[in-house]
């Protein structure tokens, strides 16, 4: 039979631990708000971590949008005159779905590399933002 006090013990214990994690884990969103600029005063853990996840998403977004254009300006400035705006219209593939979907596989396979090339280029341009002073996991109280 198990003691009583040892039960009790082991059920604090589990209970301490699952509010270090907890603690742990409201640091490390906190943090991730600050350096994402989300607000996360009053804000319960769950909408805290939406809001993380709707601005990463806008950033992903803002990146994309700016990769894109950064490529169209690479690509103008080696053809004078390309029209852009058709361009911008996708791509012209062949009525045929079947044939249309190999163009396009072929086509991604044929800027793969050149792709990753002119991405590189612009590697150093790339901001995230810091996590503060504090590391993931760390919640900037010592261990008593």
């Amino acid at each position: 039979m198990v003691e009583p006090t040892s039960t009790a013990e082991a059920l604090q214990k589990s209970l301490d631990a699952q509010a270090s994690d907890r603690s742990a884990l409201e640091a490390v969103v906190t943090s991730a708000c600050e350096g994402l600029g989300v607000s996360a005063s009053g804000s319960s853990l769950r909408s805290r971590v939406e809001a993380l996840y709707s601005r990463a998403r806008e950033r992903m977004r803002e990146a994309l949008h700016a990769g894109v254009k950064k490529a169209l300006a690479v690509v103008s400035s080696h053809y004078a005159g390309i029209d852009l705006p058709a361009v911008c219209e996708g791509y012209v593939l062949p009525d045929d779905e079947t044939e249309a979907q190999e163009e396009v596989q072929r086509l991604e396979d044929a800027v793969a590399a050149p792709g990753d090339a002119l991405a590189a280029f612009f590697d150093d341009e790339v901001e995230l933002p810091s996590l503060g002073a504090q590391g993931p996991g760390q919640t900037g109280q010592q261990d008593p």
